[in-house]
């Protein structure tokens, strides 16, 4: 008899984007004279809309159908249009009135859909298995990890006591009330930097080398955020086939993304993963080159991309079938904002992190139906049939072992399972850390902390039957710290250097010339003590004040053109060892570095001797090298 093991548990994400969308395309098998009409949005239906209008063609939809909305035409070998499966969950207007051509959906579209686009009663997944298999985009895996927690809805159950003689200070009656789905992941060993963009903002991804081709994006709305299909166009777009990777960019040089081509279908090219940044017409094309190396910049941004997490389950006989009757348990969450993370190593281990919390908006799961519930009520369980009747339950496709990894499928067949990361973790022992400018060989340990005050808000408006979740999560104050245990240098040790790096003259990048000759000769084996009392204010340098705090660098090195870089601040913020920092160091707005909070030369048995630093920090900026084309 088969049991479930958690060490046949899988957990892989994607990028949404927008929040709660989560991306896949499946076709779904259509239901004989079923409902069929056409997305009715005059300036198309846009990724995160939670409901779509419609021009009916034909038959009826219900509350509890399950619908494609999307055009599939299966001619040539693969659609040129996204495509994606929702659920009805009501049938009413923006004001809440019964509606039978507006259908409120149980989870945001994943994907911009254009006005006169087919919407369609589906009731299985089906269709061309093979495309199916080729537009699964939820296969990331965060890195290696052992345990994590699932954000299954936490339900607030309360107890409402009426003025009853028959309640006898007992509760009279159990109403269900706000729900909240909260996770995380702990101990992710990083094989590539693909966890690191969520708690903090974007990427761009550039390849070292690239074809001097003419190729342009051709669409005169531009391409969208979440769009698979781009049309080119150019002398050289003959150029371009299926299994090459390409680089879109756009003129100025920003929002540059690599992705590999799927399918070719006369200059409309499917790609193997969803665009991350909207792209507008005449965006640059970039065939990369043949053995490029990619240079991956993480950014702050003000507003943050979410995740869906998808967990795949099997019983210990991994028992096969029919949806309905295969063992698997799969649980799809939607709508996930990184809120909390570190990152973190130490002598010996290997660099780690954790999404330590993460709220999310709403799931789905795989287990259609719950027998003892009676005949199904229209209210309750969407006027769905016995076999549809648990609040939640979605048409989604497994995300198998053969699927894991950076998307890489073709036409001509589905992933071989080759797509897990061959790469060693990030050691601590290839790292190397400077503070003050100055590389400190005795780090013992680090741990970098990610806040971004997220809060779930619970607003008035229609959601999904039995949904009471959060209609949207906001990102809150940012706020950086880090900690690390680091033993004092020689105490014979010059400290010149250490600080020179911290005062530039008013008129260059250089070092401050009088800061430096002022303390040649310091021991820098009591350095970290001076900065602590000076609260980073070097005092008048060139006429200007200098409270600046100082720079820091982590870099974890792999090989030659391999390694992760973190820099604190980023050194083109404008300020602290910035090259542009000298034009003005007396508006320290935003222009900060890092700030000691405790050092704590507290005598213990420690040999050399050694100091825990506490500190805070404004502003990162992480850069990856490797050979990894495509990030999510």
């Amino acid at each position: 008899m088969g049991v479930y093991r958690s060490d046949q548990a899988q957990l892989t994400f994607a990028a949404e984007a927008a929040q709660g969308g989560d991306p896949e395309m499946i076709e779904g098998t259509l239901v004989g004279s079923g409902g069929t009409a056409t997305v009715d949005h005059a300036t198309g239906l846009a990724a995160g809309s939670r409901a779509v209008t419609i021009t009916r063609a034909s038959g009826t939809f219900t509350i509890g159908d399950f619908i494609r909305i999307g055009t599939v035409d299966g001619t040539p070998a693969d659609t040129v249009n996204e495509h994606e499966v929702r659920r009805i969950e009501a049938m009413s207007d923006s004001n809440g009135a019964a509606s039978a051509n507006t259908f409120t959906l149980d989870r945001p579209t994943a994907f911009f859909h254009a006005d006169n686009e087919a919407v369609l009663e589906v009731n299985a997944i089906g269709g061309d298995a093979t495309r199916n298999d080729n537009d699964k985009f939820l296969t990331f895996i965060p890195g290696i990890y052992e345990t994590f927690d699932t954000p299954d809805p936490e339900m607030s159950v309360e107890g409402r006591r009426f003025l009853s003689t028959t309640s006898k200070r007992n509760v009279s009656v159990f109403y269900p009330g706000q729900q909240s789905l909260s996770g995380g992941v702990s101990g992710i060993v990083l094989l590539n930097g693909w966890p690191l963009r969520f708690p903090i903002g974007s990427i761009t991804t550039t390849p070292s080398a690239v074809a001097t081709d003419t190729i342009l994006l051709n669409q005169a709305a531009g391409a969208k955020k979440g769009d698979v299909y781009i049309t080119c166009d150019g002398a050289n777009v003959g150029n371009l086939a299926a299994g090459d990777h390409i680089q879109i960019i756009e003129a100025d040089g920003t929002n540059s993304e690599v992705r590999r081509i799927i399918t070719d279908i006369s200059d409309t090219f499917k790609l193997n993963y969803p665009l991350q940044f909207d792209h507008a017409n005449n965006a640059v094309i970039n065939e990369v080159s043949a053995g490029a190396y990619y240079t991956h910049v993480i950014n702050e941004e003000v507003d943050l991309d979410t995740v869906t997490w998808h967990v795949h389950m099997k019983d210990s006989t991994e028992t096969t079938g029919t949806t309905l009757t295969t063992k698997n348990f799969d649980r799809r969450y939607v709508g996930g904002m990184i809120g909390s993370s570190t990152l973190s190593a130490e002598e010996g281990g290997m660099l780690a992190m954790s999404w330590d919390s993460v709220n999310f908006l709403n799931m789905i799961h795989n287990q259609a139906n719950q027998t003892t519930v009676g005949a199904a009520s229209g209210d309750d369980y969407y006027g769905a049939s016995i076999a549809a009747n648990m609040p939640r339950y979605g048409l989604m496709q497994q995300i198998d072992v053969d699927d894991v990894g950076m998307p890489s499928h073709n036409a001509a067949s589905a992933n071989n399972g080759t797509g897990y990361p061959s790469t060693s973790p990030y050691y601590f022992s290839e790292g190397t850390i400077k503070f003050f400018g100055v590389e400190f060989a005795r780090i013992r340990s680090f741990s970098l902390s990610i806040a971004n005050g997220e809060e779930p808000r619970y607003y008035i408006g229609k959601q999904g039957a039995r949904a009471r979740g959060p209609f949207e999560i906001r990102e809150g104050a940012r706020e950086y710290s880090m900690s690390a245990s680091v033993v004092l240098p020689d105490a014979n040790k010059q400290a010149g250097a250490i600080i020179s790096a911290n005062g530039l003259d008013s008129d260059s990048s250089t070092p401050d010339d009088s800061l430096t000759s002022a303390n040649s000769g310091q021991d820098s084996a009591t350095e970290l003590f001076k900065q602590l009392l000076l609260e980073g204010d070097y005092g008048a340098g060139g006429g200007s004040v200098y409270r600046r705090g100082f720079t820091a660098s982590l870099k974890f090195e792999r090989g030659t053109n391999d390694s992760i870089t973190i820099d604190i601040p980023p050194a083109d913020s404008g300020g602290v060892g910035s090259p542009t920092e000298g034009t003005d160091n007396t508006n320290q707005i935003n222009k900060q570095g890092i700030f000691i909070n405790s050092a704590p030369h507290s005598i213990t048995g420690d040999n050399p001797f050694q100091v825990d630093l506490d500190m805070v920090f404004r502003s990162l900026r992480i850069t990856i090298v490797d050979s990894v084309p495509v990030y999510p």
